[in-house]
């Protein structure tokens, strides 16, 4: 059997997908782009990651031409399944170029639910899309899903479906044997005020940096670019806080996996303060860890660091060790203080050992049932 692999914008969430092809598929050939081929390991070049993937890179043309060199590729390699693992564009000529081929085996990773059951005609594109959709609801069964809660609200969405959930990554993570003179607080990806609150966060250390210990030094980096508009000014605005016991690091280009992976593992604490109500990217009413997924879970498994969250966030199982949730500025203070004192001296290798469960071994039955490979 050979497996084809579409991905345009969320090379992070391919790791797993190319560990589990290996023990299905005799030839797995990704189409990416070179920037996600790029990054798509921290440690090494993806073909000595993975020797089983051969790995198509697209540098240049429209995204229409990509979708034609992939569709073309499984028809004249008589591929047996294609998995598409982001569908944000272009998605009725997709459609079109998929119509017919019935001897391929279809799955399709969801990053955010409502949007992909939702039909809108604001405009012509709302229209393309919405009617791709009906030909995409009809055509595919088996879905990937990034979020545990996430498969049971999408299986209510769409009947005669199913969805497994298969995280972005297997757990890689390990004990930091660094130590810093600084208390390092990571805030991973871009620098979005749709997705993150940042007017909490430049409060919260407004308000509490008074009352740090004056032998505490923070280091507060903010892992994701922040280039324009609202990034440039935020950023601007932290640094402005900037004291001998408080230092910003941020990004003005795009950051490599390598130094992402590096800057989490290097980190105290993660702090994701999502906002738990968003929009996915045409406008559907999404709910981090509801119906759309939030890289945290995935970045976790990168390290053995805990994580804090706003009130409300479902914390999945196996997690619980792993992600804190805080209801106030007060509490969230608590949270990071108590970190600082390291006041459970044990919670990395009991982070690790939760966290260890997210290994191939785990997720082989989600993998047979995504790809409808029988025994």
């Amino acid at each position: 059997m050979h497996l084809v692999i579409y991905e345009t914008t969320h090379h992070e969430t391919l790791p797993s997908i190319l560990d589990l092809s290996e023990l299905y598929f005799e030839k797995v050939t990704v189409f990416l782009r070179e920037l996600s081929y790029q990054n798509l390991s921290g440690e090494n070049l993806p073909e000595k990651k993975w020797p089983h993937v051969v790995f198509i890179q697209q540098s240049s043309g429209s995204n229409r031409q990509f979708i034609d060199s992939t569709v073309s590729y499984a028809k004249q390699h008589h591929c047996s399944h294609l998995h598409i693992s982001t569908l944000d564009n272009n998605l009725l000529y997709f459609a079109w170029k998929l119509s017919g081929f019935n001897s391929l085996q279809i799955s399709l990773s969801i990053q955010a639910v409502n949007q992909y059951y939702s039909f809108r005609f604001r405009d012509l594109r709302d229209i393309s899309e919405s009617l791709a959709k009906i030909f995409f609801h009809k055509r595919i069964k088996q879905y990937r899903v990034f979020f545990p809660l996430m498969k049971e609200v999408f299986e209510k969405k769409l009947s005669g479906v199913s969805a497994v959930y298969i995280p972005s990554r297997f757990f890689t993570g390990k004990k930091s044997s660094l130590s810093y003179d600084k208390f390092r607080i990571v805030i991973p990806g871009s620098v979005d005020q749709n997705r993150r609150d940042y007017k909490f966060a430049k409060d919260f250390f407004q308000q509490y940096l008074p009352l740090v210990p004056s032998s505490n030094n923070i280091e507060l980096i903010f892992l994701g670019k922040a280039d324009e508009g609202f990034a440039v000014d935020f950023v601007a605005s932290m640094c402005s806080l900037e004291s001998h016991k408080f230092q910003i690091r941020y990004y003005t280009d795009y950051v490599s996996q390598k130094e992402y992976e590096e800057q989490l593992a290097n980190s105290d604490i993660i702090w994701s303060p999502v906002h738990l109500n968003t929009k996915g990217i045409r406008g559907s009413a999404e709910v981090y860890g509801t119906s759309m997924a939030t890289g945290l879970t995935a970045d976790l498994l990168l390290t053995c660091k805990p994580a804090l969250v706003p009130a409300g966030f479902q914390i999945p199982e196996h997690y619980q060790n792993t992600i804190f949730e805080y209801d106030s500025p007060n509490h969230l203070f608590e949270l990071i203080t108590q970190f600082m004192r390291k006041d459970n001296p044990s919670l990395e290798d009991e982070i690790c050992n939760d966290l260890s469960y997210f290994s191939r071994e785990n997720f082989k039955s989600s993998a047979k049932e995504l790809f409808q490979i029988k025994d």
